[in-house]
């Protein structure tokens, strides 16, 4: 191990605790001495001493000592230059006191040459002795440096420690106030502050006049029935004393967040050091996604209606800056809304822009891939939802609420295109930045675009922003320079596209993924979900309903679209995604949104609630009314069969069945006279008597008579042609 001047050595005790720090300030040409000084503490400076320079290698080989490598006093020997220019002439003229026996060396480490060079620098320049032994252990004790004489006010006023008064400093108080604050106070300020400042959101001279009022009254009066605190400005602290320790317990950021909340002052004040594009390491790595309403009013299909702001969502590669995909729509956000978003960013852009009457070309806008990573708002992006992308091999990385810095770049997206609106569209309906006042012209007087006509105008908006220069704050890599990369998005997408962290699905793979489920089962009727049956001709073809299962499960997860209930989709265990059709039965549904269905659904089981509660009077009536009716049947009955059997009331039960039926059927015909047939007696003449008792006797008797030959007609023939084969 190698010992220099100014190498500064760790000596240890025997318990391995730092005994001392010395620095070398000599070593002799055959490394036999070696001269040390003590720098332990800078308050009490020694004079050097000799030691042998082989002891003190052997101590370093033992471990009993070790080189420090840090100079532990370079605020003194490296000053700023201001500090350097205050004090620059007093180190000159110390330096000028001793310079000349300062370096003869080792004669000026020896005691007795020491004593004698000092006598002559005495007589030679005038100063006392003590003033040059003096700056002689200030030069040695930072390392023979010149600017080890200058005068170190580095540790000055202890810092970091805080001072304990016993009067009050400053200027004294007009009215006699020497409070002093301790420790208590400390914490009344801080009850104060949460009290008043943070919670009441009182101003700081506010918080002082109620924190002195509650905690540092003289007592109490009443006036107006409440009890007034007595403040008396000299038993409490003053305006300026609170404040001092405000200012000085909280940093700004502390400060605005006890004001404002944490998340303005993560949002406002935080430290922007950080890249926030660092997140993204290639093309595709990161997508940012999220939703805005488009400063721009629109009309219905008819221009007839104003139907207010579209929901506009943005879909961005954060590595290029390239929009890879959008929605715009009339529902408000939603997971639904930022499926199709999703969709839109993963599939072919020509087919999209065909059916909006554009026609491009791939190169105009080559995105039909997913990311790796994916961050958005957790409301939209939560729970089992993100468990959706997963299958698709894309991470969700949620931003928590109200950050929206965590996505900046989407979100400047978003002020750049509503600027652009606003500049493009100012004449059919575009909105100001800002709420219009009272008196100000209403945009909504020349909306004049339809949804469909502000989706055209977006699909050519971001056309257009992909071939854009990309902004000053772009980070250019090395290899971007080497390949000579022209800096537009769509030029650093398709440089970037080949770095393989893009990855693509099928249409039909991202919708089964993305789209919401839900429960249904399997039935006679059909698959019901949310109160339709579904079906399809594989289902019927493979016995599904007969059966009641599908592949041994009766319960089944339906994959379906929100928007409209005409189809739903069925994974089955091969793999394949079944679409399912309405039944028959439910065909009056086909293109409803799935909330129109369950209001329709609600307002069936209301009125069925509702009327079947309505029923249980009408109920109430029927009992009441066939009740009655069975009593009076039941002893009009009794009456007419007392002393009779059953078996004579089963008598000719036939005959009188026919007699009945006739006379009923003849009340009821329609050739009857209605108006005469209840009251009025003339019409008795009209109609045929009941025969009497003996005539029914007699009839009976006929009838009977009848019956019997048509039984033995019956035997006969039975008897002539044998029992049936």
């Amino acid at each position: 191990m190698m010992i220099i001047e100014n190498s500064i050595i760790e000596l240890h005790s025997d318990n391995l605790s730092t005994k001392k720090i010395e620095r070398v300030l000599w070593i002799s040409k055959i490394n036999q001495d070696v001269i040390l000084v003590d720098i332990t503490d800078h308050k009490n400076k020694k004079l050097p001493h000799k030691r042998n320079y082989g002891e003190l290698i052997n101590d370093l080989d033992e471990g009993r000592a070790r080189i420090l490598e840090l100079e532990p006093d370079l605020r003194i020997l490296s000053p700023d230059d201001e500090y350097l220019e205050t004090h620059k002439k007093s180190r000159d003229a110390n330096w000028d006191i001793i310079k000349d026996i300062a370096k003869k060396e080792p004669s000026i480490y020896n005691s007795r040459e020491r004593g004698r060079l000092i006598k002559e620098t005495v007589e030679k320049t005038g100063k006392n002795k003590k003033i040059i032994y003096d700056l002689l252990k200030k030069y040695w004790f930072y390392g023979k440096s010149m600017n080890g004489l200058l005068k170190n006010y580095t540790n000055c006023g202890a810092p970091g420690k805080e001072r304990q008064y016993k009067n009050k400093t400053g200027p004294k108080s007009k009215n006699g106030n020497n409070f002093i604050v301790e420790e208590k106070d400390k914490k009344i300020f801080d009850k104060a502050l949460k009290k008043y400042h943070i919670k009441g959101k009182m101003s700081l001279k506010s918080t002082h006049e109620h924190m002195c009022e509650e905690y540092y009254n003289e007592g109490y009066y009443r006036k107006y029935n409440e009890m007034v605190p007595i403040v008396s400005p000299k038993n409490g602290p003053t305006l300026r004393q609170f404040l001092y320790w405000y200012h000085k317990s909280n940093s700004f950021g502390e400060k605005y967040a006890k004001r404002y909340g944490e998340r303005k002052r993560n949002m406002d004040v935080r430290i922007l050091q950080g890249d926030a594009s660092a997140r993204a390491l290639a093309v595709g790595y990161l997508y940012e996604i999220d939703s805005t309403p488009a400063d721009v009013i629109l009309v219905a299909e008819d221009r007839k209606t104003i139907i207010g702001t579209p929901t506009l969502y943005i879909v961005k590669d954060v590595f290029s800056r390239m929009i890879v995909g959008f929605h715009a729509s009339l529902s408000p956000p939603s997971w639904v809304e930022q499926m199709v978003a999703l969709e839109n960013a993963a599939t072919n852009k020509v087919e999209f822009c065909r059916q909006y009457g554009i026609d491009i070309e791939q190169s105009d806008w080559p995105c039909l891939h997913l990311p790796k990573y994916l961050v958005g708002d957790r409301g939209e992006l939560k729970g089992k939802k993100a468990e959706q992308l997963v299958n698709l091999k894309v991470d969700v990385m949620n931003a928590p609420s109200y950050r929206g810095d965590l996505k900046p770049y989407v979100e400047q997206h978003f002020r750049l295109t509503n600027h652009e609106i606003r500049d493009l569209l100012s004449n059919t309906g575009a909105k100001p930045p800002e709420l219009k006042k009272r008196g100000e012209h209403d945009p909504a007087r020349e909306a004049s675009l339809t949804i469909k006509e502000f989706i055209k105008f977006m699909i050519v908006q971001i056309i257009t922003f992909n071939k854009k220069a990309l902004p000053k704050d772009f980070f250019v890599t090395k290899d971007m320079f080497q390949e000579n990369v022209d800096l537009t998005p769509i030029d650093v997408w398709n440089w970037g596209a080949n770095k393989r962290l893009l990855h693509e699905k099928s249409r039909m793979e991202i919708r089964y993924n993305l789209l919401p489920k839900g429960k249904g089962k399997v039935t006679r009727r059909g698959i019901e979900f949310e109160g339709m049956y579904y079906t399809c001709d594989f289902g019927i073809k493979e016995g599904w309903f007969e059966e009641e299962k599908i592949d041994g499960n009766r319960k089944l997860i339906i994959n379906y679209d929100p928007r409209n209930v005409s189809r739903v989709f069925l994974k089955l265990r091969s793999g394949k995604l079944e679409p399912l059709r309405l039944t028959e039965k439910y065909k009056e549904y086909e293109d409803l949104h799935l909330e129109d269905v369950r209001a329709i659904m609600r307002y069936k089981k209301e009125q069925i609630y509702k009327k079947t509660a309505e029923s249980k009077q009408f109920q109430a009536e029927l009992h009441t009314f066939s009740q009655k009716l069975v009593k009076v049947a039941t002893e009009e009955t009794k009456k007419a069969i007392e002393n009779k059997s059953i078996y004579e009331r089963k008598k000719d039960k036939r005959a009188k069945r026919k007699v009945e039926s006739r006379n009923n059927d003849s009340r009821s015909a329609w050739s009857a006279n209605a108006s005469e047939s209840s009251n009025n007696r003339e019409s008795n003449k009209d109609i045929v008597s009941f025969p009497n008792n003996n005539d029914t006797k007699s009839n009976n008797e006929d009838l009977s008579n009848i019956y019997e030959r048509f039984s033995a007609k019956n035997r006969e023939r039975r008897s002539k042609h044998g029992p049936r084969e």
